[in-house]
């Protein structure tokens, strides 16, 4: 069985009432701007998709997709806000939350979403803001030649030269440079 469903507003829930059967499929979008992504760098969620395979066992059901989101993040060299298609594969179970009670210190809590007894919604957010966190990287560039910012004014080199004296000096060479220099002083003098 398969289903476009789109996520409901408070939340990104999972509501399995919606299939008839199992395995089942759907497709879940809906309004990113729900799903709170608190990241350095990170300064918007434009479009959320999430392709979804759904297998009930028992009270349990066994969900494996794909994520696809467009976030806007700033450049880690130039500073500026771009575009970036991010993709991620997430694995979970929803079932209830009575079911593992007695269980909850030994089971590691972020492969579950649980819904209450009957219900069959569960908030699947935390999943996906980890699945796009994951994805991202952790210095995101613009552009390959991406110039960066002049260390020295601070403008952005892709969008302008800077007049900025650009004088490196390695520490490790100066000891040869002193040596170079007290040859060629010693040569004026002689």
């Amino acid at each position: 069985e398969f289903r476009r469903v789109l996520f409901r507003s408070e939340a990104m829930i999972l509501d399995l009432r919606e299939f008839d059967s199992f395995p089942a499929e759907t497709v879940l979008t809906g309004d990113s701007s729900n799903l709170n992504l608190d990241y350095q760098g990170f300064n918007d969620l434009k479009s959320l998709h999430v392709d979804l395979r759904i297998q009930e066992s028992d009270e349990e059901y066994f969900c494996q997709g794909t994520v696809r989101a467009t976030v806007n993040v700033e450049c880690s060299r130039c500073l500026n806000g771009f575009d970036k298609e991010c993709e991620s594969t997430i694995d979970f179970i929803a079932c209830a939350e009575t079911l593992h009670d007695d269980e909850k210190d030994v089971l590691d809590t972020e492969d579950y979403a649980y819904f209450k007894d009957g219900d069959l919604q569960a908030d699947i957010s935390d999943i996906l803001r980890q699945a796009i966190i994951l994805s991202l990287s952790l210095k995101p560039l613009c552009a390959e030649d991406c110039k960066g910012l002049c260390p020295q004014c601070g403008i952005n080199l892709n969008e302008t030269a800077c007049t900025c004296v650009k004088e490196e000096i390695d520490p490790r060479w100066e000891g040869l440079k002193k040596l170079s220099q007290q040859t060629t002083e010693n040569k004026e003098h002689s």
